[in-house]
């Protein structure tokens, strides 16, 4: 049997397409400076995760398996939308108090605020 044949065939490419999500989702959460643009990259990958949820809860034959699978992908879906804006609520909040939401540029404040406070004692 090929394996691009039938269900195999959906289950291959459903699995690439999730793995090039993660990988998308990786590069952004490395290479992007902007706090939003990261969050972003996170939700991608928990949507990636959320896919295979899916995929492997339908790969069972039991009725029971895949309504749990599906559950557990909403109850996902429920947390990444509760993270997502708890972190965008942070994010503002950093925005508005040093006017920026670039990494460098945080890091850089951190570092000056931490030898102010060296110097102060």
């Amino acid at each position: 049997m090929n394996i691009l044949e039938g269900q195999n065939f959906l289950i291959v490419y459903t699995v690439f397409i999730s793995f090039l999500m993660i990988i998308a989702g990786l590069i952004g959460i490395v290479y992007r400076r902007n706090l939003v643009a990261i969050l972003i990259s996170i939700e991608v990958i928990l949507n990636a995760i959320n896919l295979d949820f899916v995929l492997f809860s339908r790969l069972k034959d039991n009725i029971n398996s895949v309504i749990d699978g599906q559950v557990f992908a909403l109850f996902n879906i429920l947390i990444a939308a509760v993270e997502i804006t708890v972190g965008l609520a942070i994010i503002f909040a950093i925005r508005n108090q040093l006017q920026t939401s670039d990494i460098d540029k945080l890091s850089k404040i951190s570092s000056l605020n931490n030898n102010n406070l060296d110097d102060n004692q």
